[in-house]
């Protein structure tokens, strides 16, 4: 789908939307269940800074390639960057939600396999937006504009892989609760023989049990196949 001098409408805009929908629908559910807390607006954030806001930045970026304009593909690349630094301060205020919300010693955070996900994803994450950073506003120190349209391998495989690493921490924390490190960090490294087995999170409560569950891992799994499904676009000019 296209409109007339604007970028199309692809399968990765699907993904935007799904994701968006998932986000707010968890983040409703969530609220009216169980009510404001820090603990609540952990998987709020995240999810919202993961599905919503990194997402869509996605999209943005794979519809920019059918714009001929440069002016216009620039303004999809500021949008997209904008919407990554939204993401990022989303989803840190989601990391500082759930540590603020358990008094524990440092060395008893982060134990289970969700949270060495999400922990591996956010600091990947966070290099490869520093990463993109740096290659747009380094022409300054010359004194030149910045560069706004430029590609990146390093960047472009960075931000896929960062991008599953989020969605699978985000699947994991409503799928299970798996402790890895029971005694904390220092301690022996354990897989329990129950890994695989679903429940022991907070998303069984809230979201009403194992069908609804499931169908929102349904939702998360169906945005990240439809965000990075491979779509070849024709230059189209802008009015």
């Amino acid at each position: 789908l296209s409109t007339r001098g604007r970028s199309p409408f692809t399968v990765n805009t699907l993904a935007a939307v799904i994701g968006a929908i998932t986000c707010f629908a968890l983040g409703a559910i969530a609220l009216l269940t169980k009510g404001s807390s820090l603990f609540v607006w952990h998987p709020i954030l995240m999810s919202a800074g993961v599905l919503f806001l990194a997402t869509g930045a996605i999209d943005l970026l794979k519809r920019k390639r059918a714009l001929v304009s440069a002016g216009s593909r620039k303004k999809m690349v500021q949008l997209h960057w904008f919407m990554m630094d939204a993401a990022a301060i989303s989803m840190g205020m989601g990391l500082w939600a759930i540590y603020a919300n358990k008094s524990k010693p440092l060395a008893q955070h982060f134990v289970s396999a969700h949270s060495m996900i999400g922990l591996a994803a956010l600091g990947l994450f966070g290099l490869n937006l520093c990463g993109g950073a740096a290659n747009t506003l380094l022409p300054l120190l010359s004194g030149r504009s910045m560069r706004l349209l430029w590609t990146h391998a390093l960047h472009r495989y960075g931000g896929f892989l960062s991008y599953t690493l989020l969605v699978a921490a985000v699947v994991s924390g409503l799928y299970n609760r798996v402790v890895l490190l029971p005694d904390g960090w220092g301690g022996k490294l354990e897989i329990p023989d129950s890994w695989a087995d679903s429940g022991k999170t907070w998303s069984y409560g809230t979201l009403g049990g194992t069908p609804p569950v499931f169908a929102f891992i349904a939702c998360v799994v169906l945005t990240f196949i439809l965000a990075v499904w491979p779509v070849t676009l024709k230059p189209i000019k802008n009015d």
